[in-house]
């Protein structure tokens, strides 16, 4: 799961903004790696649902709806004839540093899949259940408006989510829902799909590792997510991401 691609300082949009951010070079570093990786990429549907006898299967998928998906990520994925997915939350499309709806129909145009990232970007497991299903209905509605096609995908705002997000989501439309637990995707189920974010300053071991489901770099994951989640679970989602932000806030930019 890739979040921004640029180079030099970026901007903060959001705090840990920089954490995701990939550089440029580091992004087509990282696919050069991909190709000789004992892995097999694929698109989403198929890695996620029907992979097969392929071994180690990857897909790659990029949140937000950055410009960098435009403008870095399409012309280094198409000149590898890579498939990837991107999400993009409607409220935000056209803003600065943001795709526009032209270019998010160009990635249509590629063969990339497009699916939906909330409406405006808000923890959906902090929503009543109305106001969930509304917002994920606008958001569905809105892409449906602008690109001619429904989207069937829908990539959880933060990763905050889980079994009633998914049934609410299938509910208004959506075939599938992915999460940001760090696990390896298996047979169909109530919860979200995993996914592993890619961070800044990522060795290409530690991603080779990663792409060929190496279990030392999976327990680090996995571990740290625990870490998270029981920090959570003992605030609560409102007073940890508050926490969150600020200890992040703390962190100087890339």
């Amino acid at each position: 799961m890739y979040h921004r691609l640029g180079d030099g300082r970026l901007a903060e949009r959001e705090p840990g903004e920089h954490l995701y951010a990939i550089s440029s070079g580091d992004f087509e570093a990282q696919l050069e790696v991909l190709a000789s990786a004992d892995c097999t990429p694929l698109g989403l549907d198929a890695a996620c649902t029907e992979p097969g006898e392929a071994r180690n299967p990857v897909a790659i998928t990029f949140d937000d709806g950055n410009a960098s998906d435009y403008t870095v990520a399409l012309p280094a994925l198409g000149r590898r004839r890579l498939p990837a997915a991107f999400f993009v939350t409607p409220a935000w499309v056209g803003r600065p540093g943001y795709m526009n709806w032209p270019e998010i129909r160009e990635l249509v145009a590629a063969g990339m899949v497009v699916g939906a990232h909330g409406l405006e970007h808000v923890p959906l497991s902090l929503l009543p259940r109305e106001e969930l299903a509304r917002q994920l209905t606008e958001a569905r509605r809105v892409i449906e408006a602008r690109l001619s096609q429904a989207p069937e995908w829908l990539a959880l705002p933060g990763g905050y989510g889980g079994r009633r997000e998914v049934e609410v989501a299938r509910e208004v439309g959506f075939r599938n829902v992915l999460g940001s637990v760090p696990r390896l995707a298996g047979p169909a189920s109530a919860d979200p799909i995993p996914r592993f974010a890619i961070r800044r300053g990522q060795s290409l071991a530690s991603f080779r590792a990663l792409l060929e489901q190496r279990r030392t770099v999976r327990l680090r994951y996995w571990l740290r997510h625990l870490a998270i989640e029981r920090l959570r679970a003992l605030l609560g989602p409102r007073s940890h991401a508050r926490l969150r932000d600020a200890w992040i806030n703390l962190t100087p930019g890339q």
